[in-house]
């Protein structure tokens, strides 16, 4: 049997990465000489089976990390309650 943690917002469930990019613009140096621009943070998380992404500004990376780190941390904690409860309920029955 298997169980989906999920919290109700499914950001908390992802990964910060860095990353560089390209701007898109056509005569830029991201383009003409292949140097990225970068360093960027942004946020991968999966809705269902979609991967989605956000910017991510330095200002707010290491408060998001720990709120990742403490959802994280919740579902490793009521997953194991959970399995605790089903080897109680299997016992009585």
């Amino acid at each position: 049997m298997a169980y989906s943690f999920r919290h109700t917002n499914p950001r908390l469930t992802g990964v910060i990465i860095k990353e560089k990019v390209r701007c898109g613009r056509k005569n830029c140096r991201c383009v003409r000489e292949n140097k990225l621009h970068g360093w960027y943070y942004y946020l991968y998380w999966r809705e269902g089976k979609i991967l989605k992404k956000s910017y991510i500004p330095k200002t707010e990376i290491d408060q998001l990390k720990q709120k990742i780190k403490q959802a994280k941390w919740k579902d490793m904690k009521d997953k194991k309650i959970l399995k605790e409860y089903m080897k109680l309920f299997r016992q009585l029955f």
